[in-house]
């Protein structure tokens, strides 16, 4: 296990310092000063190895989140629904955006995830990673459920409506590596808050509930950061307490 663990934090650095493509098998063996054949024994080819350090990310981004959740809760608790359930939508699309500077290496392989045209990971190898991004992506498409149903938003598909925000925000936040060349127009944290706040106004989100919202987010902002790194034990304990299962 400590050995496994070796290797994808290794492969971890290399991937989010350097490019996936720089992660091979040879130079993670050479990172961790291991013979290629071991790297086998933990990884039967690159796409599992890249599959897994996905997950993992992906894992690590899930473990942040669920410390956010409750302090929403919290807030909410006495908040009429139709704001509860905007306040947790409007968490869980900052909690996105503040993870690119909190967590950015975890960020930057979700994003290569959704984007890579070269598809790193084959069909065959999703299976290691496909449930952990259905995990977080179900998290967020609970609340959209929950806000149709107290008539904050308008009736539709929630799993539909995750998938667009999720893939719209991390589209607009890849803005932000241009923001050099004009820092007001093309600063991406800026554009995807405007993005959540025109989504959910245009699936039916009323202004003052909307306003509710933000309020609430922005009160939790103030005392902590919505998003926070994780350790390793943190993010096994978080994902058993999902799963009803035991740290892995």
């Amino acid at each position: 296990m400590a050995r496994h663990r070796a290797f994808l934090d290794a492969a971890l650095r290399i991937a989010t310092e350097e490019s996936l493509h720089a992660l091979t098998m040879q130079r993670l063996a050479d990172e961790v000063d291991a013979a290629v054949g071991t790297v086998y024994t933990y990884f039967p080819s690159k796409g599992a190895l890249v599959a897994e350090v996905q997950r993992e990310a992906v894992d690590r981004l899930t473990a942040s989140y669920l410390q956010l959740r409750p302090r929403i809760e919290d807030r909410v608790a006495d908040a009429p629904p139709e704001v509860a359930a905007l306040a947790h939508l409007v968490g869980f699309a900052r909690f996105t955006i503040e993870s690119v500077t909190a967590l950015p290496q975890e960020q930057r392989l979700l994003q290569q995830l959704m984007y890579d045209a070269d598809q790193l990971v084959p069909t065959e190898e999703g299976a290691r990673v496909l449930p952990s991004v259905m995990r977080l992506l179900d998290m967020a498409r609970q609340r959209f459920e929950v806000a149709a149903s107290v008539g904050a938003l308008r009736p539709a598909d929630p799993m539909e409506r995750t998938v667009v925000l999720a893939a719209a925000l991390n589209g607009v936040l890849q803005i932000g590596k241009l923001a050099r060349w004009d820092p007001d127009l093309l600063d991406g944290t800026r554009l995807a808050r405007q993005l959540v706040d025109d989504l959910l106004a245009g699936w039916g989100a009323a202004p003052e509930h909307l306003a509710a919202a933000h309020a609430v987010v922005e009160a939790i902002a103030r005392r902590q950061p919505l998003a926070r790194p994780v350790d390793d034990e943190t993010t096994a304990a978080a994902l058993a307490t999902l799963t009803g299962g035991t740290p892995r």
